[in-house]
């Protein structure tokens, strides 16, 4: 850490270079055996920089900000009941939460490691830990103190998560579900219409009976649901667009559930749907 001694990598930095998870790790698979185009959508900008060819100062910036936005969205997303069905939907969401934390603190060690960088081309100066702690409220012992901040904080950031977190990754990946979730649209509209009961009607819009239509893929089903509130409202449940939307047939006023995958827990789309005939204006 003393200016004008020869630069060397801060201990932990040959360890950093090592891939910052596996890449077997569970989170890494998900994108390939789930078509989920959201995954594509969210990751295209971070991709878009990590893809390329150098490093910029705004490109470690940008990352920065987009993991730390990206982690807050999954703490808020994650107060919702509904926010995952499955434990195998756990495992995905922990191993990715899991892989952030280690990155993170590697990252925060090869920021220490960067000061030192900056020292050495003279863009700083950075005083040794015992110049650092007598020069407190100067320049350099601030720098200093703060190097040594990032630096424990990165260590112990990159090896809290334990070998235990992957095994655990493993058994919930694992874990059975006892409430099957539906493969098709036909299947979430038709356990959709059992739940709501003696309220609901449900229509068949292209084939007979029980019988399974012939036009429908996992995303549509022309299937609805008439649904009777008791002010006497008649609502129309049904798949459009690759949404689930609700209309009040008085008006014609359409809302789109935000439960939009076609294959969504029906527990779900039913409170939801319940949701919205009681507070939609």
């Amino acid at each position: 850490m003393q200016q004008g001694s020869t630069w060397l990598p801060h201990p932990g930095w040959a360890r950093n270079m090592a891939e910052p998870s596996p890449r077997h790790a569970l989170w890494r698979q998900f994108e390939d055996e789930h078509d989920v185009w959201l995954i594509d959508d969210v990751c295209k900008g971070v991709r878009m920089i990590t893809e390329g060819d150098a490093a910029e100062p705004h490109d470690a910036i940008a990352l920065s900000v987009a993991g730390a936005e990206a982690t807050e969205g999954v703490l808020v997303g994650l107060d919702s009941e509904w926010a995952l069905y499955t434990p195998q939907q756990v495992a995905y969401a922990a191993s990715a939460l899991f892989a952030q934390i280690t990155a993170a603190g590697l990252a925060l060690e090869k920021l220490d490691a960067h000061l030192d960088v900056m020292a050495e081309r003279g863009d700083i100066v950075m005083p040794d830990m015992e110049q650092a702690a007598r020069d407190e409220g100067g320049e350099a012992g601030r720098i200093g103190l703060a190097q040594m901040a990032m630096g424990s904080v990165g260590y112990a950031a990159s090896t809290i998560v334990p070998p235990s977190a992957e095994e655990a990754v493993r058994l919930l990946a694992a874990a059975q579900r006892l409430a099957p979730l539906p493969i098709n649209a036909h299947e979430t509209v038709t356990e959709v219409g059992h739940l709501l009961g003696d309220e609901a009607k449900f229509f068949t819009a292209h084939h007979d009976g029980d019988a399974q239509p012939t036009d429908h893929d996992r995303e549509h089903c022309g299937c609805r649901i008439e649904l009777t509130t008791p002010d006497g409202t008649l609502w129309d449940f049904r798949r459009h667009e690759e949404e689930w939307c609700l209309t009040r047939m008085a008006d014609l006023h359409t809302v789109e559930l935000a439960a939009g995958d076609a294959c969504a827990d029906p527990r779900h789309l039913a409170a939801l749907l319940r949701q919205a005939t009681q507070t939609t204006p």
